[in-house]
């Protein structure tokens, strides 16, 4: 019991710890060319989408997947799509592709992604979900499939 114990103040104290570190203060260094770089601020105050955003997501993942509650504000899909940048020809660049948004900053506080082992790292419409005439009919497809699931 004692070793257990011991185990749960060390567990605590390190999450504790790199909660407290994370960014230290200073803003995002990522510079892009995403939807989230010309707004003032995320779905939530920036500050606490710095260090409690991993709460909202597995919040709306319960309410997702459990109760079959699927909203907009803090799913993972609209994180993705306004977050990751783009590169000269309009390709969707990896949001944990090394030096993007995720990934930077994972590095910087040595935790794990782990949301890219099942979950698109790019959005599944052309740039900042425009729908521009760069859809094609697969798009249109996807996206009537979407817009179904969400009734």
């Amino acid at each position: 019991m004692k070793h257990l114990k011991i185990s749960f103040l060390i567990f605590i104290l390190s999450v504790g710890i790199q909660n407290v570190s994370s960014h230290d203060g200073s803003p995002h260094v990522t510079t892009g060319k995403s939807k989230a770089d010309s707004q003032e601020a995320c779905v939530e105050p920036t500050e606490l989408m710095r260090k409690e955003h991993y709460m909202f997501l597995l919040h709306q993942r319960d309410e997702t997947v459990i109760d079959g509650v699927r909203t907009k504000k803090h799913s993972f899909a609209n994180c993705i799509d306004c977050h990751v940048s783009y590169d000269e020809q309009g390709k969707a660049i990896p949001i944990n592709a090394e030096g993007q948004f995720c990934q930077e900053c994972h590095v910087k506080t040595a935790t794990n992604i782990t949301c890219f082992s099942c979950h698109a790292a790019e959005p599944r419409f052309p740039q900042h979900s425009g729908m521009t005439s760069k859809m094609n009919s697969n798009d249109i497809n996807e996206l009537v499939k979407h817009i179904n699931n969400d009734k």
